[in-house]
């Protein structure tokens, strides 16, 4: 709804329409008992009492007045003006309202968002993050209740440490039991669904929450929502309404646009800290970058690629998302030693041995000092609080003040050592890769090698694994993003919504078996067939939690009772048939065992893909 110089749209209400309706009986009081209603007032309003004055209803000046029959209607109507284009719905008693709007509006040929069924609370709410990595706009994911947003589950947690935008909105049990209102009152069930306070069981992993309390007001709370999500450091901003605001009658109803609440602008960083930061980097004898998620925003990566290039400074990459092109020669292992300044971007945990006492540690991040953690240990000497896309051409322009010829033959034979340094890292690479293509069981090392021969430039690839992103060969910013939290299961229902973003992409997800299973592989495959979004999900299957196994092994050893009990609470046998699966509902599946099999049945399942079929391939790292 857009606002032009104060005057209402064609198809708004008068205002003077909607000042009667809600003085009158209808807004005000027709839903009261008959005795109630002509009951004398004798006592002072509270607006008298304190000196507020008193009288018809307001309009605000910064609000139109919409046409709207219900609080659903209207919450709809501030949805769509946010911009939004995809409602992730899980369906409940609480919630069904959104269905009906969006049918009426799209009946009615009202601008609104498409209506996505999701099957599986964790699944919508991966499916908006993926969409809001691909587009950085917030979408709407609606839950049901207390219980649905419970079982949303991990998905909170990524959304907290990827920095996602999200809104998510959920009913709460009705606040009536009786009728009282005349339109709506709590049904049975819902006093079984009823917790205290229910914003509580996420808010360690939201950034703002508030329940709509009023019909009058939710135009201006989803509008807060929006702007709360898409400020940054982004984040979930979870929005609940009882019952009866959504049913609550209407003849019109407060809306506001989005552009009168915009979403703040990012900071590009104190100047005098960048500057000094500048100082050190061009005459520091052994700097190091250290970055973790600062490719979330890709425009930051050709200003990291200048800023290595101008300083001939290594950058030790810990690829959750395309932060440095693979093939750049400044890529380097994140070897501590000796590093005299260390200048580290957007990355929570960039090491856990700590470097040298004497190193100079700056932060280049939206939140510096971490504050979003309750416990971190890693020193900081020059915290900057910046949008790093922003502060890293200025950072990268500064250097030139310092920079003389003696330190420019410094960084020409720094160059050429990470060259040479580049090239023998990228052999051990290429012989990994020559003993992993005949080598029987299959590993990961040639499973990633062949997605990178099939996967061009404009494929878009999310992964389980944090830890992995590097073995893609993505040269491309924006088109990796690999787990940042600490829950799998993400990496296929992302794919999902970004593919539903980019409808022309190829997008590939991976996961381990484990990850697979968190994934709610029907889920992912419903919302495949139900909305036309192939994608092709690859399973590296060692039958156990991995990380797991690892963990029990150190703790116990070999020869521990665990390991001879064959790892029970690990192991992960038998094995799910994946492909089977996926062939039941109506996906491609394949299961490679043979590695030397491996590049047909990835260009089969591509071709599937490729067809409109979802696909899935189950790849056995492990004997059988």
């Amino acid at each position: 709804m857009i606002r032009k110089e104060k005057a209402l749209m064609s198809h708004e209400l008068d205002r003077r329409t909607f000042l009667k309706a809600a003085t009158g009986s209808t807004a005000a009081a027709a839903s009261l008992p008959a005795a109630a209603a002509a009951a004398p007032t004798t006592a002072p309003s509270s607006a008298q009492q304190y000196g507020v004055p008193s009288g018809p209803p307001a309009v605000p000046e910064y609000a139109t007045v919409a046409p709207a029959d219900d609080g659903a209607e209207l919450m709809l109507r501030a949805i769509a003006a946010n911009g939004v284009e995809k409602i992730f719905m899980n369906g409940g008693t609480d919630n069904y309202h959104f269905m009906e709007m969006v049918a009426k509006f799209k009946a009615l040929g009202r601008p609104t968002p498409d209506l996505v069924t999701v099957t599986y609370e964790a699944t919508a709410l991966y499916m908006q993050l993926g969409y809001f990595q691909w587009t950085r706009r917030p979408q709407l994911t609606v839950l049901h209740v207390a219980l649905g947003t419970i079982n949303a589950g991990g998905a909170w947690d990524e959304a907290l440490r990827a920095n996602a935008g999200l809104v998510v909105m959920a009913g709460i049990p009705g606040q009536t039991t009786k009728g009282e209102l005349g339109y709506s009152q709590r049904g049975g069930i819902q006093y079984l669904q009823e917790v205290p306070n229910q914003a509580d069981v996420v808010r360690p992993y939201i950034k703002w929450d508030y329940e709509i309390k009023r019909v009058e007001n939710a135009g201006l709370i989803i509008n807060s929502a929006y702007r709360m999500a898409a400020s940054e450091p982004c984040g979930v901003a979870y929005v609940t309404y009882p019952m009866e605001v959504a049913e609550a009658p209407l003849e019109g109803g407060l809306l506001y646009q989005a552009d009168d609440f915009a979403p703040a602008t990012s900071a590009q960083g104190d100047s005098e800290a960048l500057r000094e930061t500048a100082k050190l980097l061009v005459q520091a004898k052994n700097p190091l970058v250290s970055v973790g998620h600062m490719g979330r925003h890709p425009e930051a990566v050709a200003s990291l690629v200048a800023l290595a290039e101008k300083l001939s400074v290594p950058v030790a990459s810990r690829d959750r998302f395309v932060n440095l092109p693979k093939n750049h020669w400044s890529r380097s292992g994140a070897d501590l030693a000796n590093r005299d300044v260390i200048l580290v971007i957007d990355h929570p945990t960039p090491w856990i041995a700590d470097p040298s006492k004497t190193a100079k540690i700056i932060r280049l991040d939206n939140d510096p000092i971490l504050q979003r953690f309750p416990f971190q240990g890693h020193p900081t000497h020059i915290p900057i609080t910046c949008n790093s896309a922003l502060a890293l051409p200025l950072l990268t322009q500064m250097c030139d003040e310092f920079i003389t010829a003696e330190r420019q033959a410094a960084f020409a034979d720094r160059k050429a050592a990470l060259v040479a340094a580049r090239a023998a890292a990228d052999e051990r690479a290429a012989a990994a890769i020559r003993r992993a293509r005949t080598a029987y069981p299959l590993s990961t090392t040639w499973i990633n090698e062949c997605i990178n021969q099939v996967a061009d430039e404009d494929t878009v690839i999310t992964s389980d694994i944090g830890g992995v992103g590097q073995q893609y060969d993505r040269t491309q910013p924006g088109h990796l993003f690999a787990l940042c939290g600490a829950s799998l299961g993400g990496a296929w229902p992302r794919a999902l919504g970004i593919k539903m973003a980019a409808p022309d992409k190829m997008v590939i997800s991976a996961g381990g078996d484990g990850c697979t299973i968190f994934s709610d592989p029907i889920s992912c495959l419903m919302v495949s067939n139900m909305y036309d979004v192939p994608t092709l999900h690859i399973v590296s299957n060692n039958n156990k939690y991995n990380a797991v196994e690892r963990g029990l092994a150190r703790y116990g050893g070999v020869d521990s009772y665990a390991a001879k009990a064959g790892y029970n609470g690990s192991a992960l046998k038998p094995s799910p048939n994946f492909a089977g699966i996926a062939r039941a509902m109506g996906a491609y599946g394949e299961k490679v065992t043979d590695p030397t099999e491996m590049p047909a049945a990835l260009r089969r399942a591509l071709d599937a893909v490729r067809g409109g079929q979802a696909a899935v391939l189950d790849c056995v790292t492990v004997r059988e």
